[in-house]
């Protein structure tokens, strides 16, 4: 992969090979989400502790914070489990997949780990960029870059992703500092407020970018005015 997108030569490419991605956190200290997520958290807690052996407990913690953030935008947005990918590079099923209801747009890319990071990282490129080279047509590429946003996690170490494709269709990648979530921590409010922060954050980004494709296609495509 790093090959494909000229990122590393390196047969055992480290994290490093990603330039950083400085990820946006929207305050939501004072927002009754929060306190319904950390009730959730505590009760997946209470009956199912989270083993990062098993897919399965990784993946109904994930959960919850995705949710979550896209409740907030539930007007705009959905989260789909196992959506079908297709692209130039391959095709596959992605854990999550958050899309935008009014053009069906793939605009968040999640995957939950089940190797080593590293591997998840290199999937979760591939498909990000499927999403937004995928049989585009003309008038849905504005002059700006296009981009969409992923999340890697196994639900304690949370990294979120940009992938931005350039008007000549070549992608680029970014990969944050991660997020550690320690459930049996004292703090464990503190980092969990700080991802779901991040995930709202690439929402509100990812609806900007609906709004400003929204507009380009109306100046493009004009309705005409009905003759009297």
């Amino acid at each position: 992969m790093c090959e494909l997108y000229g990122l590393s030569d390196d047969p055992n490419p480290s994290i490093d090979v990603y330039p950083v991605f400085h990820c946006g956190c929207v305050d939501l200290g004072s927002k009754a989400v929060v306190k319904h997520l950390m009730a959730e958290l505590r009760l997946r807690q209470d009956v199912t502790p989270l083993d990062k052996a098993y897919e399965a407990t990784k993946t109904i913690y994930s959960y919850s914070y995705l949710a979550t953030g896209v409740s907030l935008y539930k007007d705009n947005f959905k989260l789909i489990p196992e959506k079908l990918i297709e692209g130039r590079n391959g095709q596959g099923n992605l854990d999550y997949a958050i899309e935008c209801r009014s053009t069906g747009r793939i605009l968040g890319v999640i995957e939950v780990k089940k190797e080593d990071f590293m591997k998840e990282f290199a999937q979760a490129s591939v498909q990000m960029e499927s999403t937004l080279t995928r049989k585009r047509k003309a008038d849905e590429i504005n002059n700006e870059e296009d981009r969409v946003f992923g999340i890697v996690t196994d639900a304690s170490e949370w990294y979120f992703m940009e992938c931005k494709v350039d008007s000549e269709g070549k992608p680029s990648f970014k990969l944050s500092e991660p997020v550690t979530v320690v459930y049996k921590d004292d703090n464990l409010q503190a980092k969990v407020e700080k991802v779901l922060g991040h995930i709202v954050w690439l929402l509100e980004e990812a609806q900007k970018s609906e709004e400003v494709s929204k507009n380009v296609g109306q100046e493009r495509h004009p309705k005409k005015q009905r003759s009297t």
